[in-house]
């Protein structure tokens, strides 16, 4: 059995972040740079500095860097108006008194808006601008909620719909066997074990963390906080505006107009146009709390330097990384040794979706299905895995690319909008509290241990 130049290279790449970062105890920032510029050596001793900036450039100039530096610049707006507390005042005014309230509300929204989109960085996106500050106001530490958000963000990936699932009914040996007729409820019903699950683990961080319902004393009636806070529900005008526009029916209409069509549809960026929009809501709606001089902004941006610089710095490299992995074939390399591989059959699903969830964190959800989805489909039937199980196992899989340390997106999306500086902090409780399980669960739904419809 031979391993790929790929292969090495992801392995290589994830001894030098972990032994630079932790047996060295060296910063994240400098773990992932020295990481990207050891794996830059496997495309290339003769290449090697056009491989170089070509990663980082691709990486710099990538929609969702610039997605996640937005978000940073709008905590630090939100931090200074203070309108995330008079939105805070109505959400507890209505859940307060449920203990860790917030979390379960965070679980919850990321699944239904997982069922219109299977975008992980849009959803981390999209449901922590508003619960992540809701979760620290409500005493949750700072890198737990970053957690959870992140541990959140694959749903979209684990519920029908997602566009993951149509590139896997659409590969030849998939189709013949598995319709979007005989799926839907499987996956739908795959799904809601991984929210059973997310909701568990949000009650043992309750439990953990000793979270606290709010006082009755410091709830506000409902209607009293509407009247008092009302302006703040406008922040929510930032999500939905991008998600009509995109998602709705609506989208339909547009795409049918000749001045706007397809193109203009498709060049409306979610991840990218809710921060911009609610930076500018939170700036018109809190004036007269921010600055009103240069020297003022400044100093106010200065005071969020620390974030720009160390989550940007290691998502920067994080990315670079990324994309020297994919230029070297790390996907292809997997797959050859995963068809290379003569196991049981209960062995061979768990090291499936072990290599699912491995290539899932560098690669995105797409990219992911398209290098290991036909593989790992024939593998499990190959094996006696129902195909209808096996398609909702390898998507329940790829869903934990929300939370795959060290290059998932999503982590960084939501320790920006934490103001976690320290991200790595979150690598620990994201793969042994939502990677680890949630392979286990697909496994289990792959060995028809755990019910789905269909099967």
């Amino acid at each position: 059995m031979s391993i790929g130049l790929g292969v090495w290279a992801f392995l290589a790449y994830l001894a030098v972040v972990i032994a630079w970062s932790t047996a060295f105890k060296r910063s994240m920032s400098e773990s992932m740079l020295l990481g990207f510029l050891v794996v830059t050596a496997f495309g290339g001793f003769g290449n090697y500095f056009s491989t170089l900036t070509s990663a980082l450039y691709e990486a710099a100039t990538e929609e969702i860097f610039l997605a996640t530096m937005l978000f940073v610049f709008m905590s630090a707006i939100m931090a200074k108006t203070g309108i995330i507390g008079e939105l805070v005042e109505i959400l507890n005014s209505l859940i307060g008194r449920l203990r860790g309230g917030s979390a379960y509300v965070s679980v919850l929204a990321s699944a239904l808006f997982g069922l219109v989109s299977g975008n992980s960085v849009a959803n981390a996106a999209t449901v922590g601008t508003i619960t992540i500050p809701w979760m620290i106001e409500s005493g949750w530490p700072k890198e737990a909620a970053a957690t959870i958000c992140a541990g959140n963000a694959g749903s979209g990936q684990s519920f029908p719909a997602s566009s993951a699932m149509f590139i896997m009914l659409g590969l030849p040996q998939v189709a013949a066997v598995v319709t979007i007729d005989n799926f839907y409820l499987a996956m739908l019903t795959a799904g809601l074990w991984c929210v059973l699950y997310r909701m568990l683990i949000v009650r043992y961080y309750v439990g953990k963390y000793k979270i606290q319902a709010i006082s009755g004393a410091s709830i506000q009636p409902i209607g009293t906080a509407l009247k008092k806070n009302w302006p703040a529900l406008l922040m929510f005008v930032s999500i939905v505006v991008p998600l009509i526009i995109t998602i709705s029916p609506l989208s339909k209409t547009l795409k049918a107009i000749e001045s706007f069509g397809s193109a203009g549809v498709k060049s409306i960026s979610i991840v990218l146009w809710v921060p911009i929009l609610m930076s500018i809501i939170c700036i018109i709606e809190g004036w007269k709390r921010l600055p009103h001089s240069v020297s003022g902004w400044r100093d106010m941006l200065l005071g969020t330097q620390n974030s720009f610089a160390n989550v940007g710095s290691i998502f920067l490299f994080a990315i670079a990384g990324s994309n020297v992995l994919s230029s070297v074939g790390f996907g292809d390399d997997l797959n050859l040794l995963l068809q290379s591989l003569s196991l049981p059959k209960a062995v061979l699903v768990l090291v499936v979706g072990i290599l699912v969830a491995l290539v899932g964190g560098p690669l995105s959800g797409v990219a992911t299905t398209i290098a290991m989805g036909p593989v790992a489909f024939a593998a499990m039937t190959g094996a006696g895995i129902n195909p209808i199980a096996a398609v909702a196992a390898f998507l329940i899989w790829m869903s934990t690319e929300g939370a795959s340390p060290p290059s998932s997106s999503p982590i960084f999306v939501s320790c920006g909008l934490a103001g976690v500086d320290k991200v790595q902090v979150t690598f620990f409780p994201l793969v042994f509290h939502y990677v680890i399980p949630i392979v286990l669960i697909g496994a289990l739904i792959a060995m028809g241990i755990l019910p789905i419809a269909n099967t």
